[in-house]
């Protein structure tokens, strides 16, 4: 496997009222492909910005980001709206599923976004890798939590990214349906190909990925593998 992104020598800078706020300090990561690395930290510690930064949410204020070298630091915006509707995607703490649509017409909704061709086995064979093939005609209300978030990951990998970022995907679950959802992205990773980076500052998430940053006070404190 090679390295599909890099962030290198990654400041981010938020002005303040008495000042600016460094929110991210010399922040140096690569990432594997077909790997799931998380990103933990405390509240605070920087880790969702660093996410956004390397999602092209965000802009960094100095560094640069790399996918597959190439350096996309500085493309527009409407190359960066590009990225992210074919080689990008998100699954947030909030599914922010949409409440008048089934499960099935949630995930359908995203290759609507990607301008993509409303392929029926498609969004079932993504319904089926995340467990809810038996669930595709019900209604965000009528799922769990968990269930949700599993729809959530469908919709996010209907339209075949080569990254998914997940910020804090089980924070709201109690611990045997985050389970769920980290053995759910390795077999994302094994049978899809993606390559998951996630935010959590859940210690139990820890043994469960391939690699891991731990940041503190918007620096890399440590790396294990």
């Amino acid at each position: 496997m090679g390295t599909l992104i890099q962030g290198v020598h990654i400041d981010k800078d938020f002005p303040v009222s008495n000042g600016v706020l460094h929110v991210l300090k010399d922040v140096n990561v690569s990432f594997e492909e077909k790997a799931l690395t998380v990103l933990r930290g405390r509240s605070g510690s920087g880790k969702t910005t660093l996410m956004n930064i390397l999602g092209t949410l965000d802009r960094p204020t100095r560094g640069q980001i790399l996918i597959n070298g190439n350096d996309i630091t500085h493309i527009t915006d409407a190359q960066a709206d590009m990225l992210r509707k074919t080689h990008i995607s998100f699954v947030f703490q909030s599914v922010a599923l949409i409440g008048s649509m089934n499960a099935y017409e949630n995930v359908e909704f995203m290759l609507r976004i990607a301008g993509k061709p409303l392929d029926r086995e498609r969004i079932l064979h993504c319904l089926d890798l995340v467990g809810l093939s038996n669930r595709i005609r019900h209604m965000p209300y009528q799922l769990s939590g968990g269930e949700q978030q599993r729809v959530a990951v469908a919709r996010a990998i209907v339209h075949r990214p080569r990254l998914l970022f997940a910020d804090e995907p089980t924070a709201q679950l109690d611990s045997a349906t985050s389970q769920i959802i980290m053995n759910m992205f390795h077999t994302i990773i094994r049978e899809e190909g993606i390559t998951v980076i996630m935010t959590t500052h859940d210690q139990n998430m820890m043994e469960l990925a391939d690699q891991v940053y731990t940041l503190d006070d918007g620096r890399i404190v440590t790396e294990a593998e």
